[in-house]
Order: structure tokens, then sequence, then C-alpha cells
């Protein structure tokens, strides 16, 4: 998730010139290196490119999410200002070159803030995807750039207040090659419980980052700060239920058969050896959304 922090800076401080910055030189404006399109079975394809400055290097995300789910795909890529160039390797090629329309367009987020001014026009070439195991699919030789969905999700920001408040943040996390990550979340006993999973893998010089997130019944999360103890039992694509236990000297017990299915990959063990199990007061509360007043 930092990578996509890192593009949508770019985006909005670094990317296309603004109207509004009167040491933007002269000239055509840029288009924006994002656009978006439909992909099967309820996903949504979005593609973002951007070139470090400093660097000279270039990456390319592609997100494929829906309601609940989401995959971000990285990579290595070629970018100029008016073409993109990618290989996704086994999940697909972007190779698509910029075609004006000759009218500018002006695009800000929903929640307000900086907007970014840049060429309109439309992204023409390949554009392939292939989700692993089949969970989506996207294909398109031609798509408009839009810069809007991605400042829209400035808007959903969330920070947490760690130590203090009614609620309760319960992680598990394993580290390595293969990173898995899971947490319940409450701001209160009563409070319906907001679960989230993700998974951070590497193949190649393709990075792929899954997540899940799902909100259920005040039941689904049980815990007991001042006795250390905790219970999950969350719904669909979770399955299963798992324990807290906290020990002595900081060492903790996270047992059960608690798993969740992330699109692409399926039945990805969340309880076991080797995780590292905190359960901490908390309270979440909407963070301040980058660029605004």
């Amino acid at each position: 998730m930092a990578l996509l922090g890192v593009l949508l800076v770019s985006l909005v401080v670094a990317g296309p010139a603004s109207a509004e910055s009167p040491s933007a030189a002269p000239g055509p404006l840029p288009p924006v290196p994002a656009f978006h399109l439909r992909a099967s079975d309820g996903y949504k394809l979005s593609v973002l490119a951007a070139t470090d400055r400093k660097t000279g290097m270039s990456r390319v995300l592609v997100i494929v999410g829906n309601r609940n789910s989401t995959v971000l795909y990285s990579t290595n890529a070629v970018v100029t200002d008016t073409s993109i160039e990618a290989d996704l390797g086994a999940v697909g090629r972007i190779d698509v070159d910029f075609v004006p329309s000759g009218k500018p367009r002006t695009e800000g987020p929903a929640c307000g803030g900086k907007p970014v001014t840049f060429a309109g026009g439309r992204w023409e070439g390949v554009i392939d995807f292939e989700g692993e195991n089949g969970y989506s699919e996207a294909h398109a030789e031609s798509v408009r750039d839009e810069a809007k969905p991605f400042l829209d999700i400035l808007c959903g920001a969330t920070a947490w207040s760690i130590g203090s408040g009614p609620g309760a943040l319960l992680t598990a996390k394993r580290r390595g090659r293969t990173s898995v990550e899971f947490e319940a979340m409450k701001n209160g006993p009563a409070r319906r419980a907001r679960f989230s999973a993700s998974i951070t893998e590497k193949r190649g010089s393709l990075a792929i980052n899954r997540s899940v997130v799902v909100v259920a019944r005040p039941s689904a999360f049980e815990f007991d700060i001042p006795a250390g103890t905790a219970t999950v039992d969350p719904p669909a694509p979770f399955s299963g239920r798992a324990e807290y236990l906290r020990g002595r000297g900081g060492s903790s017990i996270w047992r059960g058969g608690l798993y969740v299915d992330f699109p692409g990959r399926p039945n990805v063990a969340l309880t076991g050896a080797g995780r590292h199990t905190s359960l901490e007061r908390a309270f979440m509360s909407p963070a301040r959304t980058f660029g605004s007043s």
C-alpha cells in the first residue's frame, strides 16, 4: 500500500502541470498517466504510471478491485509523457500510446483538495489482464485518461489512535518473502467489527499485494483488554475462527483454524506458528485527506 501512496503523491504533486501553477513551463499539458476499465466478475481494473524524477526509474501499478477485495500489481515499466509499457508476466501486458483529444480536463477528489489539470484524450494500444485462477480478466484497445478515481482513494483514509479509547485492534502478522497480515478492529464492544487481511508476494520483478476487508456483527469479534483475550469469527471470504490469549512476558497464543480466500489465491492460513500477535486498546477515526485545506 505504501507504493500506492507514493504514486498518488506523484500524481497530485509532481504529475501533470496544473493551470494554477505559475511556474509551469508553457506548452501543451501532458496527459494524466492513469486509466480505468471494467473487468469481468464485478471487478474494475485501474492503471497508474509514474516516474521518479530523482532516479529516472518508472513503475506501473495495476489495481484490480471490487467492493471488498483488491489486488495491486506493481512492476518496472517504460513510461514517457505519451506512452506506457509494462510486462506483467503471466497476468498480462500494457503497451499503450496517448492520442490527445485537444480538450484539457481538470479533476479533483470528491472530498475536496487539490485538482489536477491534464490533456484530455485516450490511451490506445494493448491492455491485457488475466487474473490468477481466473478470478477476473480485462482486455481493451482504447481507454480514456482519467485521474478522479485515483484521487478519490485519498478520501477513504482512516487513522488509529492506539493505546486509548473503548475499542480494540487485534493483529497477527507473519513476515518473510511472502508476508501475511490479519487485523480485527472495533470501536467499542457493541460496535460492528471490521476484519481485514493482506498478503504480499514477489514473482520475479512483479510485486503483488492482495487484500480483503469485511464488516460484520459485533459478536464476530469479542475482546477483553484487561484479561488479554479475544475471539474472532469473521464472515466470508474468511472461514473458521481463532482465539488470542496474552501470556506472560509479552508472549501470546494465537490458535484455531482461520483462513481467507484472496482473489487469485484461496485458502490462505491466518493462524499457526511464526506469527507476531498483539491486542491493544484503539479507536479508528477518519484521517485528514492528503491535499485538503
